[in-house]
């Protein structure tokens, strides 16, 4: 069975990017633009991953992290962040708020693909 992943980004040419190379990895992969799209896509795709931009139009990732951890529906879905913020206090404040992985930009896609892979062991 293939895992579901939602990709939400705000850049289509990293989303593009990123989509093509977990598709590579046998991933099922849906893509928004921003956090408000992304909540929308989730609650109705229900997907075994959300990878999510921090910095976004209409709704921030922080925000969106907030949105998953007090929706019944969305509780349990693990959200790995993406982004270029690297303070401590950044990667702090989004696993405080429930975030399964934090990657930073730029990044290599097989660090990413460890994070995701180690979720996903985890689940079993």
């Amino acid at each position: 069975m293939n895992n579901t992943i939602l990709l939400i980004e705000d850049k289509p040419g990293l989303s593009e990017a990123l989509r093509s190379l977990l598709e590579l990895h046998q991933y099922t992969v849906a893509v928004a633009s921003n956090g408000e799209e992304g909540i929308r896509t989730a609650r109705a795709l229900l997907p075994d991953l959300v990878i999510s931009d921090i910095y976004m139009p209409v709704l921030n990732g922080l925000d969106l992290l907030d949105t998953f951890r007090n929706d019944p529906t969305l509780h349990d879905i693990p959200v790995v962040m993406l982004t270029a913020r690297s303070e401590y206090d950044d990667v702090r404040m989004a696993m405080e708020k429930g975030a399964a992985g934090y990657v930073t930009k730029p990044f290599l896609f097989k660090n990413l693909h460890a994070v995701i892979q180690g979720i996903f062991e985890k689940q079993l």
